[in-house]
């Protein structure tokens, strides 16, 4: 990706999953997208986390969805949990290659009566199968939810780690590495002149 067309609002860094976050996220996003000189023009998305609630992070997916610039997300450092599912539905998506991502089922907890008990318990239960839907088919992986589900329950059934190499073959991203962006030229030389 050349700096010749980019400005700071190309870079997006996501830390956390809260309603604050999300709503950053948003506008950070609109905001490169009306400053991008084309609709072809990437946004890249850096995640560093240990993941967050999953209503922001469904804000989050949605603006990707909407917006017409292809979007590379990054995991740098970590892409755990809400981190790991963002980090699959990148355009194009990387992981560096001393970076890690974590997976697991959705997690949840619980206060009331035995009734909000049962309710909240069907809520994450449809969360669940959700999430792990959509990082199924963004993995490319055989027998979406189901076939995920297997595959945690395999590593002792609640958090599966992994390196960039790794992730590369979980499908989680395409690429080892970093997207490599070129340094803007901000003078050129001038030894010339000196006497």
């Amino acid at each position: 990706m050349s700096d010749k067309n980019r400005n700071q609002n190309d870079e997006i860094w996501v830390h956390d999953f809260t309603e604050e976050s999300a709503k950053s996220f948003r506008d950070q996003m609109m905001r490169a997208v009306r400053e991008a000189p084309h609709p072809n023009h990437p946004i890249v998305v850096w995640i560093d986390s240990y993941g967050g609630y999953v209503d922001s992070l469904a804000v989050m997916i949605e603006t990707i969805d909407e917006v017409p610039n292809p979007v590379y997300t990054v995991c740098i450092g970590k892409a755990m949990s809400c981190g790991a599912v963002l980090l699959s539905h990148g355009d194009e998506r990387f992981c560096g290659q001393h970076s890690r991502v974590m997976i697991h089922e959705v997690s949840a907890g619980s206060g009331g009566d035995v009734h909000d008990f049962l309710n909240d318990a069907k809520e994450a239960q449809r969360l669940n199968r959700h999430f792990m839907t959509l990082l199924a088919k963004n993995c490319g992986i055989k027998d979406g939810y189901k076939g995920l589900r297997k595959i945690i329950k395999q590593h002792d059934g609640r958090e599966l780690w992994m390196d960039a190499k790794r992730a590369k073959r979980f499908g989680i991203v395409d690429f080892v590495g970093t997207p490599v962006i070129e340094a803007q030229i901000v003078y050129a030389t001038a030894a010339y002149k000196r006497i």
